[in-house]
């Protein structure tokens, strides 16, 4: 039975409300990683769908195996020392000597405005330049940690007096050769000794003929050996149709096996005598009998011209292959200098240079020398030895120019916002001079690199030595500059109320641009002296460039431009007109800036295109980027390097379009940009 409620009063009783006051604020909980965030942008672009996901595994397996071997290509095979010892000419062609501090002054100007409009138009935080800094201190620093604890390859040199016959090649180690060293350097000479055919074949280092054609020969021996290796294993099978087992049966009769290098050659056999006379006094600085397990060193006196000499004293076939620490491969150099020719001859890798000729043999004749084309680096390097070889060189090359140049950015970028941190009204002033510090580098550049004439304080450069970097951004530079205001006056001119203007800019415009670039370049080499008879000689070729290129830019410039003029309202010049402005006030206050901001896209990529079709130039006669690639590769100690050098330019091509990019991103940001994320 259930129990009975007590009996309802009228008088109902309200619950007491407490009001509790909190101080403290609630705690701050981050948002889940799956919704904002890198793991959430991941989750919703790359992963979003199943197609996503299938696209994202394939590309990302493709990717990570181009990278993989671009990665083992670039360390352990591809010879960069055409990049190292021709850095001068990439950069700035063959430019006359008096150039250098002009060209050093004109990028000291251009990393102190980089500074400046850093500072005026943004706010780089601490931890960039602190990244920066770090990065600068870096280049200085892991040259010396290599350089401290990664010795270099030795050299390995052959003696003796018989002939190695391997396919084709047949040659005999020289019995005098002549390198150049550094005073103080320790020279090391041992017998090289190899436990096996295997490792002959994985021989890698700087290595003369003698030494390579062994070095190919045992390593084809030990891919015949694999090659019968795997028709045997076929042969064994019963799979094979009575075709291919015949065919495999021929191959097989048809293959021959070479016999063992080492034991056939003798490989370091026999003691080796070696010799080191100075060339200054003919004096025997060292010499010694090598043999198994033996070594002979010595210090370099001075810097200058060593002869090597080495034979095998007793009359037998043995081959002797020395290791040598200490002497390295030389580039050789020959130019003019006031009107004398000069030799130089520089160290591959530390850039050790000596000028003047190279000691005589007794005949009157040039001793032979370890020149780089008969001792390249063979064999595949190991990440120690690319890193000593190939990296530390690099490296020291660059470290002071991009110190230097830093410390100029920092310099305009800190000067520039002490101002701006002084007064409110000193923001503006920044912004103003950043702007005509960039207009002031036209004129500058043109003092420093073209000159004012033999009769004035700046001597004239030769304009047919421009070349490299220099010359492409030249190129781009005025292309730019100049074909802009052309294309904007002939945007205008199409848009014109007078039928005589606009027809012209309407011809012009659609001449042009139904034209291939290539066919300007070679008008313009042909047509403009013509015109201009000044400009006929061979020294006037850059200029000739540069106005096939201002008209091809201005053309182009002018359709983006009468685009942006298009697209904006009526109503723009409506206003402009009922408030009793003139039509040249309405076009330059009111719609034209609009129209600038609004293809500010457009615009920066004609820039890019025409900074990669300055690329064209080299086929017109001039040496470009592509042009000092091609040559470079062309030539006899860098032969078949196509790929490298064309890969380096890729790099540097790559590096200003983006920075060009980048700017016009940050541009139309504060622009029209913004306007439509608004």
């Amino acid at each position: 039975m259930a129990e009975s409620l007590p009996p309802m009063s009228g008088h109902v009783t309200k619950p007491t409300v407490h009001n509790e006051a909190y101080f403290d604020e609630p705690e701050r909980r981050r948002p889940p990683i799956t919704v904002v965030g890198p793991v959430a942008w991941v989750r919703s672009n790359l992963f979003g769908s199943t197609l996503d996901t299938m696209l994202t595994v394939v590309g990302s397996l493709f990717l990570l195996f181009t990278a993989l071997t671009l990665l083992q290509w670039s360390v352990g095979a591809a010879n960069w020392y055409a990049i190292i010892f021709n850095m001068r000419l990439f950069l700035v062609g063959r430019v006359e000597t008096f150039l250098d501090l002009r060209l050093s002054l004109l990028a000291l100007y251009i990393a102190l405005v980089v500074g400046v409009n850093l500072a005026a138009w943004s706010i780089v935080r601490a931890r960039v330049w602190q990244l920066w800094l770090a990065g600068l201190v870096s280049l200085f620093v892991i040259p010396w940690l290599i350089e401290a604890s990664i010795a270099l390859p030795p050299t390995y040199l052959g003696a003796g007096q018989r002939e190695i016959v391997s396919g084709s090649v047949t040659t005999r180690p020289l019995e005098r050769v002549a390198f150049i060293g550094r005073s103080g350097e320790e020279v090391v000479f041992t017998l090289a000794e190899f436990a096996s055919e295997e490792e002959l074949a994985r021989l890698s280092s700087f290595t003369d003929v003698v030494t390579n054609t062994l070095r190919n020969a045992a390593r084809n021996r030990l891919l015949e050996q694999e090659r019968r290796a795997t028709i045997e294993e076929r042969l064994a099978g019963q799979r094979l149709t009575e075709r291919q087992r015949a065919e495999l049966e021929v191959e097989w009769a048809e293959s021959e096996l070479p016999p063992p290098i080492r034991e056939t050659h003798q490989v370091s056999a026999a003691p080796v005598a070696v010799s080191v006379r100075a060339s200054w006094n003919d004096e025997v600085l060292a010499s010694g009998l090598i043999g198994s397990g033996d070594a002979l060193r010595f210090t370099l006196p001075q810097d200058g011209w060593y002869m090597l000499e080495k034979h095998i004293p007793v009359q037998d076939e043995s081959i002797g292959l020395l290791a040598v620490a200490g002497v390295y491969p030389i580039f050789d150099r020959s130019f003019i200098r006031d009107g004398e020719r000069v030799n130089q001859y520089v160290r591959a890798t530390d850039r050790l240079l000596i000028e003047g000729g190279r000691p005589r043999e007794a005949d009157g004749g040039d001793m032979l020398m370890l020149g780089i084309i008969d001792h390249q680096y063979k064999g595949l390097r190991g990440i120690d030895e690319y890193l000593r070889v190939m990296v530390a060189p690099f490296l020291q090359q660059i470290n002071r120019s991009l110190a230097a140049f830093s410390a100029f950015i920092a310099l305009g970028y800190f000067g520039a916002a002490w101002l701006k941190q002084r007064e409110e009204r000193f923001v503006q002033t920044v912004r103003r001079a950043a702007v005509w510090l960039w207009l002031a580098l036209i004129p500058l550049a043109f003092i420093l690199i073209i000159g004012v004439g033999e009769s004035g304080p700046i001597q004239a450069s030769d304009p047919q030595l421009w070349g490299g970097l220099l010359l492409t951004l030249l190129l781009t530079t005025v292309g730019i500059v100049v074909a802009f205001p052309i294309g904007i006056a002939m945007a205008l001119g199409r848009r014109s109320s007078l039928p005589a203007i606009r027809i012209a800019s309407t011809l012009y415009i659609e001449l042009v641009r139904g034209v291939p670039l290539i066919t300007l370049l070679f008008m313009s080499t042909l047509m403009v002296p013509f015109v201009v008879p000044s400009l006929s000689g061979p020294d006037s070729a850059p200029y000739r460039i540069m106005i096939a290129l201002i008209l091809f830019s201005a053309a182009y410039l002018a359709e983006i431009v009468r685009g942006g003029l298009q697209g904006l309202p009526p109503g723009q010049e409506e206003a402009g007109k009922a408030v009793g402005l003139p039509a040249w006030r309405i076009t330059l206050h009111i719609t034209l800036p609009q129209a600038l901001r609004a293809v500010i896209p457009a615009l920066v990529g004609q820039f890019i295109s025409l900074y990669k079709d300055t690329s064209l130039v080299a086929i017109a006669g001039l040496i470009d980027l592509t042009g000092v690639a091609t040559g470079i590769a062309g030539q006899t100690e860098f032969q078949a390097l196509r790929r490298e050098t064309y890969f380096y330019i890729f790099i540097i091509y790559f590096i200003f379009s983006f920075v060009m990019s980048l700017v016009s991103r940050r541009v139309e940001a504060s622009g029209a940009g913004a306007v439509r994320r608004e």
